[in-house]
């Protein structure tokens, strides 16, 4: 049969060229990776099978092979122009004396080429036959030492591809066309073939299923269903590049192209070959998902529109439209795609139950598909090419939990490696609490960027559009008041995500201007809704119009007893069952005085309307409630905190101050006291200062600062300034150790915020630096690499007040050990070194490095469990000058739970101790040991109880 070889694209065509060549000419091919090859794709020398048979024999000597792939074929005459122009261009480089290429005994005695384009056979006149002519010709007016030249055209590559199933199979999805998955048999066999319009089919349901992006997804009252294709937008996102520079691209895009390269292990050896996708609340991690699956099943199905049903054909049609107006490509590679629920996948197996990934994807599937078992899934993972989602690592909040689910995820992966599967996981997560779970030697780690003002507005017009087709008039005004809104600084930091914007566009449907604090426009939008459903006809509306304060309530209540539950292992996706909401709802209406027979129906009532939908409440599986968002969630819970007494919602914000599963919870609150409850401001800063000074382990985590970061962030005191300079002061102390690359970005952001918003908490800034870079050590290193990071993307008093003390820094090259932090302050020679690995490392462990540093009555004891700590961890040197080393890399032992360790052991102090203690040249050991105690801080249980 025929195949597509246009689909592969330059890189994808080189690598099958490299592997038919390997199949046919012999082990002896050596193949070339990416990058500059001296126009080499592969290499051999002495002899191999091919050609086979020929009068003159196998070939024996020096040959290359050289891929000349056609992108846009328009036609045999010129395709076989162009690829004769090709090959003229490459003769005479190999016969050009000035020519790397061409150097002492480079010059090949054969040349093999392999093509996309189309030779015609015709006697004589045709493309082969014209081939031989004109490079014999060639060679001999060059006077090339080349004995044979050969050609593997369009046709020749198609019947190699018949003859070699594995490697057929393994390019399958790029190079076969038409209605794919439906016509598997003709080139895969064995159990995989029987699959293929089985999973065809699940694919067309989920296509439908998905189609919608709810704004029930936002809270919205009435779950408006809006087309995900027409609202979707491709978010901008930033990584590390392979040769260390920052790159910004759009996800959904930059996915796709990434997924049109074959990522079997044979061919990817350049680098981690899944992506990590790290996102804040709304940010839109599990939209990326939902599309990304939705692009697949596109590409999947679209030429198949005879065996699907009109309404499927559609819903293709429209989607393969709006991916233009994205700037989507279709995709090359047909990946199968499927989206796990990791909250969902994580109460599977809290029970103990060894689920595997494949097991549950297997159930998963047969809900809407005739029974498919988990072997048939193995053959199926090796036959084809996946994309593989893993939503939410954050919304699993027991650490037990979590462990377990990676466990299940890392032995999917070495499962699939080991049938050499075309696999590609995109797995998302928050940042708060991240710690880099997925490993970066599998995982390239992205991070999604705030959106932009016109980023923003463009979201905007396209939800409001659509929210009021027909009625041009509001659409123009409300477009018009969320530009207005962008304009401004304070309404713009509350813009940043798909999720916020969302939020602000429906409350400016009905108000002239926006809150300027996060925790308002979470409030100020559920009083919208609030409004809007009791504006209605009908005893439903006139119930929660009488009874705000139990609905409230309700509401409160319920969020506080969920965001609880959800850290407990099966109860990641935790919901309230009816009774619960009746007890709930009862209890609090006979505090108001209700007697028994009027408490119990009017709490019947609100149950029931809560099983359609209650405000924010929405209907769950098996006879229960719960919130759509988890930001909802969240805002609701600390509603149900800061109504409780000063001194118990004081304990309550200490309890959970240190948990990340909690983090969003404890600003909102704090964002609702100081809105409403302005005579506990000075309590909630007391209490940040509290939280620093619990133990020596919280002196050296700063998770009260921490928290005064998020808080100048939502912007909660921007119109306080003494306590805006209170928050600033508290925040500062981060500067004293080395930080979490999140952690620097969220800080400077802040602080360059702060600065620009007020003169005295600038000078404040400036104060510290000038102290912490006097002092010198950790302090001036760390302060120079947190805010170097950023200063020159600024202007101002304080940019300047910065870029003075780098260049003094970069001048005094001489104390490295002052300069280490950043790459930034590293000195030229050294950064060269590294580039161009002419600089040796040689490995420690953390024991030999932190013995000097330990005091004599803890150093058995720790001895006792330190291969427990730290297991196999290297810390990586390089010796500067005699006697002196610096650590410039650190690598972790897999799967070593240190944090529960320390916990359970009296050392954790003498550990903190000993890191305090270190000089700066080890700051990179300083930096992992406050990890682990910041893990084991964040992930820990909150420790309330649901009375």
């Amino acid at each position: 049969m025929d195949y597509d070889l246009t689909r592969l694209g330059s890189r994808e065509f080189e690598h099958l060229t490299q592997a038919l060549a390997i199949q046919i000419l012999g082990p002896a091919v050596q193949a070339f990776g990416d990058g500059p090859d001296g126009g080499r794709e592969a290499e051999f020398h002495g002899k191999v099978t091919f050609p086979v048979p020929d009068p003159e024999g196998p070939w024996d000597g020096h040959g290359i092979l050289q891929a000349k792939f056609l992108q846009r074929p328009r036609g045999t005459t010129q395709d076989t122009s162009w690829f004769f122009t090709q090959v003229r261009s490459e003769l005479r480089q190999w016969a050009d004396p000035e020519s790397k290429r061409a150097r002492v005994g480079a010059l090949p005695n054969y040349l093999l080429f392999s093509t996309n384009v189309v030779l015609s056979a015709d006697p004589e006149t045709g493309g082969i036959d014209s081939f031989q002519r004109i490079t014999r010709e060639l060679v001999d007016e060059l006077k090339l030492p080349i004995r044979d030249i050969r050609v593997w055209h369009f046709d020749q590559m198609c019947r190699y591809l018949d003859n070699y199933p594995n490697i057929r199979q393994s390019y399958s999805a790029l190079t076969t066309a038409g209605d794919v998955l439906f016509r598997l048999r003709e080139f895969i066999e064995g159990t995989a073939a029987e699959l293929g319009e089985l999973l065809a089919n699940h694919s067309s349901k989920e296509l439908s299923t998905d189609q919608w992006l709810k704004l029930g997804q936002a809270g919205e009252a009435d779950n408006q269903r809006l087309p995900l294709a027409e609202l979707a937008i491709d978010p901008t996102a930033s990584f590390v590049t392979s040769d260390g520079n920052q790159e910004s691209v759009a996800v959904v895009g930059h996915v796709i192209s990434h997924g049109d390269t074959i990522l079997r292990s044979v061919n990817s050896k350049q680098g981690p070959r899944h992506i990590a996708l790290i996102g804040g609340p709304g940010q839109g991690k599990s939209t990326v998902g939902q599309l990304l699956c939705q692009v697949y099943r596109v590409a999947l199905l679209k030429d198949a529109a005879d065996r699907l049903d009109d309404e499927t054909v559609e819903i293709l049609n429209i989607f393969s439209g709006e991916m233009q107006r994205m700037g989507l490509g279709m995709p090359a590679a047909r990946r199968w795609p499927i989206r796990i629920n990791l909250s969902e996948y994580a109460d599977a197996v809290a029970g103990g139950e060894i689920i595997s990934l494949l097991r549950y994807l297997s159930s998963k599937i047969s809900h809407r598909t005739p029974d498919i078992t988990p072997a048939q899934l193995r053959s199926w993972l090796r036959a084809w090419p996946w994309l593989l989602v893993l939503d939410g690592l954050d919304e699993v909040a027991s650490a037990h939990a979590r462990d377990i689910v990676m466990e299940r995820i890392n032995d999917f992966l070495l499962e699939a490696n080991s049938v050499d599967a075309d696999l590609l996981v995109v797995a998302t997560s928050r940042p708060q609490g991240y710690r880099e779970e997925f490993s970066p030697k599998r995982y390239v780690h992205m991070r999604l960027e705030p959106m932009g003002a016109e980023d923003a507005v463009s979201y905007a017009a396209q939800l409001v559009q659509m929210r009021h087709r027909g009625d041009q008039e509001t659409a123009e005004r409300v477009l018009r008041r969320v530009e207005e809104a962008s304009e401004e600084d304070l309404t713009a930091r509350l813009m940043r995500s798909p999720l916020q914007v969302t939020i602000m566009a429906i409350l400016l449907e009905r108000r002239e201007r926006v809150p300027q604090q996060r925790y308002r426009l979470f409030y100020d939008y559920y009083q919208v809704i609030y409004n809007r459903e009791a504006g209605k006809l009908g005893p439903t509306a006139r119930l929660i119009d009488e009874h705000r304060n139990a609905v409230t309530y309700l509401h409160e209540r319920a969020g506080f007893l969920l965001q609880m539950r959800s850290e407990n292992d099966g109860e990641s996706d935790a919901v309230l069952s009816r009774a619960e909401l009746f007890s709930i709802i009862e209890d609090y209406l006979r505090g108001e005085g209700f007697d028994d027979a009027d408490s119990g129906v009017l709490a019947s009532r609100m149950v029931d309307a809560a099983m359609r939908r209650l405000i924010l409440l929405v209907p769950r599986k098996q006879d229960s409630v719960g919130f759509d968002v988890r930001s909802l969630q969240e805002f609701m819970a600390a509603r149900a905190i800061v109504s409780e007494e000063p001194e118990g919602a004081s304990v309550l914000l200490t309890a959970i101050a240190t948990s990340t599963h909690w983090r969003n919870t404890w600003l909102l609150a704090a964002g609702q006291i100081f809105h409403e409850r302005p005579a506990l401001r000075d309590r909630l800063v007391m209490l940040l200062d509290e939280i620093q000074a619990e133990s020596e382990i919280s002196l050296f985590t700063k998770p009260g600062s921490d928290l005064a970061v998020g808080l100048l962030s939502d912007g909660v005191a921007a119109k306080a300034p003494r306590f805006l300079r209170a928050l600033t002061k508290i925040a500062l102390e981060l500067l004293e150790d080395p930080l979490e690359e999140l952690e620097c970005l969220e800080l400077c952001e802040a602080l360059w915020d702060v600065a620009a918003a007020d003169d005295a908490s600038r000078r404040l800034i400036e104060r510290t630096v000038d102290k912490n870079v006097e002092a010198g050590g950790h302090r001036a290193a760390n302060t120079l690499a947190t805010l170097g990071i950023a200063w020159h993307d600024e202007s101002g008093a304080l940019a300047y007040h910065v870029r003075r003390h780098l260049e003094v820094a970069r001048i005094n090259q001489d104390d490295l050990a002052s300069l280490l932090g950043c790459k930034l302050l590293w000195p030229s020679y050294l950064l060269k070194g590294l580039n161009d690995g002419s600089i040796e490392f040689h490995h420690r462990s953390p024991m030999q490095v932190l013995k000097p540093y330990l005091a004599l009555s803890a150093l058995e004891r720790f001895e006792e469990i330190y291969e427990e700590i730290f297991a196999s961890d290297r810390i990586q040197f390089l010796t500067i000058s005699p006697g002196r080393e610096v650590a410039l890399g650190y690598t972790p032992s897999k799967g070593a739970k240190s944090e529960d360790i320390i916990l359970a052991t009296p050392i954790a102090e003498e550990l903190v101790f000993a890191a305090e203690g270190l000089p700066v040249e080890l700051w990179q050991l300083k930096y992992h040991i406050r990890q682990i105690f910041r893990a084991m801080q964040e992930r820990g249980p909150s420790g309330l109880d649901e009375s």
